[in-house]
């Protein structure tokens, strides 16, 4: 079948015939929870479901396993048998070799799904896997993709209209994941009335206020270097149901836009007049209403913190969606701990 994007893939009809091998990949973790779904859904019937699905460990499992699976006969009904690997890079980083003659002939009474976290489009295995079978990209979408994504949700899952305007809004507060953007778009379908058009005002009213204040707090407490309030403040978003990938995107969603300013002074001429913050922060597209809080919370996060932000915001980014096995709040405290942290906080002032 070639390569698709998750988005493209999961719109198509359910007349698809799935190919032996299938690759999904990338890192947004609601794209291919949604993308394996389907795919269980179009290779078993509905009388074969929990009998002819394996799922494997990859890091445990070894090839011949596998290979056995795959061509082991469903027990009941008339469809195939699915086998997902899941995590698969270090299955495929031990089996290349056999995976490539694998495509060049597949068992034929099941289908072989390797979940990974990257598939890079250089090797021979994507090539074939490309030719031969079908490899969805899973990665993670911009904003402005997540807002569309969100618009079209909202409508023909949620069955609500919403603005361009409100779903950017919502993503700005929520960030660009789409699991977390689902749960919230979920929570809005329950408040509005089936002639009501969420806009940005009903965005900020019922998504943005409580959530967006903790995490100011949290961030303005990090940024003092009171570490124990900032973890406090996480304490109260977890307890009130917070996932801890959407309490980052939220605070990544302003430390970016601080790290993008203080770049900037970096970069700035020497010999060009002096760069403002509020004309910089203009240049990254903070919105008016927020630059009188931005511009003191740069002021004292200075040039060397802002410096490490880019940084230490990925590395948390990466270890939440799967990049570490540590229990998500502990990632989120440790990253707190880092941005507040008393050695980082001897620190040059932005002018």
């Amino acid at each position: 079948m070639g390569t698709t994007t998750a988005l493209e893939f999961l719109q198509k009809s359910k007349d698809i015939d799935v190919p032996p091998f299938c690759v999904v990949y990338g890192d947004e973790a609601f794209l291919k929870s949604e993308s394996l779904r389907r795919l269980r859904e179009l290779v078993l019937s509905d009388d074969d479901g929990e009998f002819s699905f394996t799922r494997f460990d990859g890091a445990a499992v070894s090839y011949i396993d596998v290979l056995r699976e795959t061509s082991t006969a469903p027990m009941f009904g008339s469809g195939k048998r699915l086998v997902l690997v899941d995590p698969a890079d270090a299955f495929l980083t031990q089996n290349k070799d056999q995976l490539e003659k694998y495509l060049d002939e597949p068992g034929k009474s099941g289908v072989l799904v390797l979940q990974l976290a990257s598939f890079p489009s250089n090797l021979r295995l994507y090539k074939k896997a490309a030719a031969q079978g079908l490899v969805i990209d899973c990665r993670a979408l911009s904003s402005k993709g997540a807002a569309a994504w969100l618009e079209k949700r909202a409508n023909k899952v949620c069955k609500i209209k919403i603005t361009h305007d409100a779903a950017e809004e919502l993503v700005d507060l929520i960030g660009a994941d789409l699991g977390a953007l689902d749960q919230e778009l979920r929570k809005l379908a329950l408040l509005v009335s089936p002639s009501q058009t969420v806009d940005v005002g009903f965005i900020q009213e019922h998504v943005g206020s409580w959530r967006q204040k903790k995490v100011w707090d949290l961030v303005d407490a990090a940024l003092d270097g009171n570490t124990a309030e900032a973890l406090r403040q996480l304490d109260k978003l977890v307890t009130a149901g917070e996932a801890p990938v959407a309490i980052l995107a939220q605070i990544a969603s302003s430390l970016r836009k601080m790290s993008a300013v203080t770049q900037l002074f970096s970069e700035a001429d020497p010999q060009s007049p002096p760069l403002s913050i509020s004309s910089a922060l203009d240049a990254v597209g903070v919105k008016p209403f927020l630059k009188a809080k931005m511009t003191e919370q740069l002021k004292r996060l200075g040039s060397r913190r802002g410096r490490r932000l880019s940084e230490l915001l990925l590395r948390a980014d990466f270890d939440l969606k799967g990049g570490s096995k540590s229990d998500p709040r502990q990632i989120l405290e440790r990253f707190i701990v880092q941005i507040s942290s008393p050695e980082l906080r001897n620190f040059e002032r932005l002018r």
